[in-house]
């Protein structure tokens, strides 16, 4: 007799499977048929991929077509069918959609074209292989190839999307390229500057100044292991500034609010020369610094965020500080 008790629980959790089986049969059929039904009145003539993706491209583009593991600097902006924005990389479209925000960078995203990561929705990593660099489209995609049974940004499941796209570059040597952004924005703002001799110990020197606050007897060099306090403002070479723990610069740029003063202190940060808690490049600086100085500083990739980039910074990004260094508030003991 035991051995039947379990099976209603059996057969109720195999109706259970089905029926939600079912709903979710249901959800992704009545998502085609508003898709088609879409197609068919904007673009009746358009055929879809053997994956289902619509391609309505407006300018074919004339440089060179993405390669595997190449990185693609494009501008987007998502919607669903409806017309409902809930994405871009354009300020302008932001705005107009009442999407912006001034803690936002609005500029070209910055991604790795590799089929076998998921880098990107598969929507528009297959839209842009048939884009050459210069090329504008449109990708019409139902939801497995977006966000599938996933809310996202407002978008109910199993939402078709609209992406409009323009692939403004494909790099096949990210490194490369952002040497050549480093240059060009040496070369822009300090044109007396040669370039070769700003660079001391992989950091790009641009501005370095005493800090008129302090007595020049004050002014004391920086070694490994010693600890300094000071203020920073960092930013793009676009000029986006992204962080700083400076409040009027905070509010210069709008990135400041009154709820942050309670996880975010306005007040000098302390970094220990040779530390890990900071990127290295903060390192690097200091040791070739004094105390009670200000200095303006470009840090390549390699001592920022490197290759992986951060959850606001793209990889192979240089960023610029402008450091306060005040002084230090330990000293290194020697054994001798």
């Amino acid at each position: 007799m035991r051995k039947y008790l379990f099976l209603p629980l059996a057969v109720l959790g195999i109706i259970a499977l089905s029926s939600c089986e079912k709903v979710i049969d249901e959800s992704e059929s009545d998502e085609l048929l508003r898709l088609q039904a879409y197609m068919s009145i904007h673009y009746p003539n358009a055929e879809p991929t053997a994956s289902g993706l619509y391609l309505i491209i407006e300018q074919e583009g004339t440089g060179t077509t993405p390669s595997e593991d190449d990185f693609l600097l494009f501008d987007y902006t998502g919607r669903s069918l409806d017309d409902y924005v809930f994405e871009t990389t354009i300020k302008s479209t932001a705005k107009l959609h009442e999407l912006y925000s001034a803690r936002i960078h609005y500029a070209p995203t910055y991604k790795q074209y590799n089929p076998s990561a998921a880098t990107m929705i598969k929507g528009l990593q297959e839209g842009l292989t048939h884009l050459k660099e210069g090329g504008i489209a449109r990708f019409i995609m139902p939801s497995k190839l977006a966000y599938g049974s996933r809310s996202y940004q407002g978008l109910h499941p199993y939402s078709s999307l609209i992406f409009d796209v323009e692939l403004k570059k494909v790099i096949a040597d990210p490194k490369e390229y952002e040497q050549q952004l480093i240059e060009e924005y040496i070369s822009e703002n300090y044109p007396e500057l040669v370039i070769e001799d700003a660079l001391v110990d992989g950091v790009y020197f641009l501005e370095n100044t005493t800090d008129n606050d302090y007595a020049a007897e004050r002014r004391d060099s920086i070694s490994e292991g010693e600890t300094v306090n000071l203020y920073y403002s960092g930013s793009f070479v676009d000029g986006f500034v992204f962080d700083t723990n400076i409040i009027e610069v905070a509010k210069e740029n709008d990135i400041y609010d009154i709820q942050s003063e309670t996880q975010k202190k306005y007040e000098p940060i302390s970094v220990k020369v040779g530390s890990s808690d900071f990127i290295p490049g903060f390192s690097l600086a200091l040791k070739n610094l004094q105390t009670s100085t200000n200095v303006k500083i470009l840090i390549p990739s390699e001592f920022a965020y490197g290759v992986s980039g951060s959850s606001t910074i793209h990889p192979y990004t240089p960023l610029i500080f402008d450091l306060r260094v005040l002084k230090k508030t330990n000293t290194i003991v020697s054994n001798e």
